[in-house]
């Protein structure tokens, strides 16, 4: 018998191919295989980092003239815009939030004992200068005093009259060290991955007010930093000489906007966003020339492949912003409201050109945050997934590879993740309750030159800007056509990733009751079954935002409703299955399992519903809200951490205090009630919302 087993293994094996290997299913994403290779064709990642190259090859001090023209990076966008025969295309400016911005003439650092040499120049190393640092010309003893953010760091020491070298960023110890204790300026030492190169400079500010002491800070490598130090702590007596020309200059800020109009639908947009300057000084080749140079190539390749007539012309606009990140698209989103009116989704890109091998990183698709459920998030993770298969698994389809792979770029796995909302970019604008556009962020992280002067092109890979630039021209190309037969292709994704959501978000329900201490096992079997019902209304929403896109259609409204219907029908099953757990641990620790309900304090909270006033109707101002919370006497104190981003998004109107906490306890972990009260409480003594009794409306 075992003979003949084994004669038949070998037959099944010869059948199936002399390797013995079994080919899965071919990848499949929301686009047909013949579009996809035209896009293959078309996107280049060699032209993207040509460009990235033309626009941040070399460091650049920025004339004076530049502020009040037409800076650099905004006129080298709009010329290729035009280059690529996108027409729409424009300078916009934006208001600026004063009336002068810092500018760095020359800087230089030298030590003059006990050897004279050059530490430093700001020709040389653009991170050198602090942004906020005053004109300066000084030759002094150089005092170590750790990271000097608290007064032990200066027992001791006298740093009057001197310079104080400070492990860490200057501004943390700049109060102490120059207002209270005398010091002329300061050298700090510090960068994102100090450990992955010693070499790099971090960028750093000081953020001296009309009250304080003017002063300077500069910026050495951590290699040059602890070579200091540990000459101090040695006994030597080093002394150095600090000069820095600097200016306020009057200044603009600007961005460029294009389009792409659509054919049916123009007044719908999808806008794809990068941001071209964070702040006026600093510059980086991944953050974010490299999101400015994919987005250019996205914009490139899809009018070309319309033109050629590969893909359909588009039905619906997609717009291009590049902008100040988060205040410049914030900005224009106050400055044109009815533009930002007809955005249906936004796709920003920050980081996304790094060698992914050399730099240690994964290629991230971050999620919308639970306040805004939505499709898209399926539509990209399906994109990510094909390339991610197609790139990685050595696919061939009818017999031709689909190597996403620049003649000059890596040939590099793509090595990507799927990430929840975290914020941090332009996707936080579009995302805010007041905005209210569901946005997705592409992201390379971690990045091992993250904010440094290493964030030089020689890190990129133009074959990651290949698959970057790939991935927007794909989801514009789906996005911006989809009608009948797309809306069940997102239904199909939406719903059938649900499915796997709710299974790790019981998971995660049934380990929190499992988990959790003997006396908190009542609370925790509450918090768990928050977690499903959060889970499920998230799921719903989700596949009820393809609603968007159905026209006229009673058919396919009646085939959402029933995708929608189905995953409700999921909930009562989680909820049972976590309520078994509970009642099985509660039998093993001899405990009388209980029955759930509100306490005095939930019960009082849930007749509470705050409603948005005028000042938060579009992006939040939290500048304002901080200026005003601190001239309070006593503030009500809270403690949710990020959470209070999504304790705005889901202020609704609708929602009660409750409904709030419970929708933040589901996203960032169990949350004090009474923490998300005092936060709202002070939105409302902040003029930000107001408070109303629950009508009995529901959320």
């Amino acid at each position: 018998m075992l003979q003949r087993i084994a004669l038949y293994l070998v037959a099944a094996a010869g059948i199936s191919g002399a390797s013995g290997q079994t080919t899965p299913p071919r990848p499949e994403t929301v686009l047909p295989t013949a579009v996809l290779r035209a896009v293959i064709e078309e996107v280049s990642g060699d032209l993207a980092f040509q460009n990235e190259l033309l626009l941040g090859g070399v460091y650049r001090n920025r004339p004076p003239e530049e502020y009040t023209t037409r800076y650099f990076e905004i006129d080298f966008v709009l010329k290729k815009l035009k280059e690529y025969g996108i027409e729409d295309a424009e300078i916009i400016d934006l208001p600026t939030r004063s009336e002068k911005t810092w500018d760095a003439e020359s800087a230089e650092l030298w030590i003059t004992k006990p050897a004279r040499y050059k530490l430093s120049d700001l020709r040389e190393e653009p991170a050198l200068l602090c942004s906020g640092s005053a004109t300066t010309d000084v030759t002094a003893e150089l005092v170590y005093v750790g990271p000097g953010d608290g007064e032990d760091f200066y027992q001791g020491k006298d740093v009057k009259g001197k310079i104080v070298l400070v492990n860490g960023m200057p501004e943390m110890a700049r109060r102490l060290a120059v207002d209270k204790f005398g010091a002329l300026g300061l050298i700090g030492y510090g960068s994102s991955h100090p450990e992955h190169d010693p070499d790099q400079v971090g960028w750093s500010s000081i953020r001296v007010s009309e009250k304080e002491t003017p002063t300077f800070a500069f910026m050495v490598s951590t290699r040059q930093g602890q070579e200091l130090r540990d000459s101090l702590e040695r006994g030597a007596a080093i002394e150095v000489r600090a000069v820095c020309k600097t200016q306020q200059v009057p200044y603009k800020e600007q961005m460029v906007a294009a389009l792409l109009p659509g054919r049916d639908f123009p007044e719908e947009e999808l806008v794809f966003t990068a941001h071209l300057f964070e702040g006026l000084t600093m510059r980086g080749a991944n953050d974010n020339d490299s999101g400015v140079v994919a987005v250019l190539e996205t914009a490139r390749s899809l009018k070309k492949l319309v033109a050629d007539g590969r893909i359909a012309p588009l039905r619906r606009s997609v717009r291009f912003l590049f902008i100040p990140e988060i205040g410049g698209t914030a900005a224009y989103i106050a400055k044109y409201p009815d533009i930002a009116g007809r955005f249906f989704a936004a796709i920003n890109e920050d980081m996304v050109g790094e060698a992914l091998a050399r730099g240690k990183s994964f290629f991230n698709l971050e999620r919308t945050p639970h306040s805004l459920p939505s499709y898209l998030n399926d539509v990209l993770e399906s994109i990510f997934r094909w390339v991610d298969l197609t790139q990685n698994e050595n696919w061939e389809v009818e017999g031709e590879a689909l190597d996403i792979v620049s003649p000059n770029g890596s040939g590099d796995p793509f090595y990507y993740s799927i990430k929840e909302f975290a914020g941090g970019s332009d996707h936080i604008v579009f995302n805010d309750g007041g905005v209210g556009v569901p946005a997705v962020t592409f992201n390379g992280w971690p990045d091992m030159w993250y904010h440094t002067s290493r964030d030089t092109p020689d890190k990129s890979d133009p074959t990651q800007l290949k698959r970057a630039a790939f991935i927007g021209v794909t989801a514009a190309a789906f996005l911006a056509n989809a009608g009948p037969a797309e809306v069940q292709k997102m239904a199909a994704e939406t719903s059938g990733r649900a499915a796997g959501r709710l299974g790790l978000e019981s998971l995660r329900a049934k380990n929190m009751v499992l988990n959790s201490e003997t006396k908190d096992i009542d609370t925790a079997f509450k918090e768990a079954l928050n977690l499903i019902d959060q889970a499920s209304d998230r799921e719903n929403k989700a596949l009820a935002s393809i609603g968007f896109f159905i026209k006229n259609d009673p058919a396919l409204t009646a085939f959402l409703k029933s995708q929608m219907s189905a995953v409700d029908r999921i909930r009562p099953a989680l909820l049972r299955e976590v309520e078994e757990v509970y009642k099985l641990r509660c039998s093993r620790e001899g405990a009388q399992p209980q029955k759930t309900g509100l306490s005095d304090a939930e019960a009082r909270l849930d007749g509470l519903v705050p409603v948005r006033t005028e000042k938060m109707r579009g992006y939040f101002n939290a500048w304002e809200f901080y200026q005003k919370v601190k001239e309070m006497k006593v503030p009500p104190g809270y403690r949710i951490g990020r959470a209070d981003y999504e304790v705005r998004n889901f202020i609704d109107g609708r929602r009660t205090i409750l409904d709030i906490r419970n929708a933040v306890s589901a996203e960032y972990g169990p949350i004090a009630l009474e923490g998300v009260e005092n936060y709202i409480l002070l939105l409302e003594k902040t003029g930000f919302v107001k408070i109303e009794k629950n009508k009995g409306t529901g959320s």
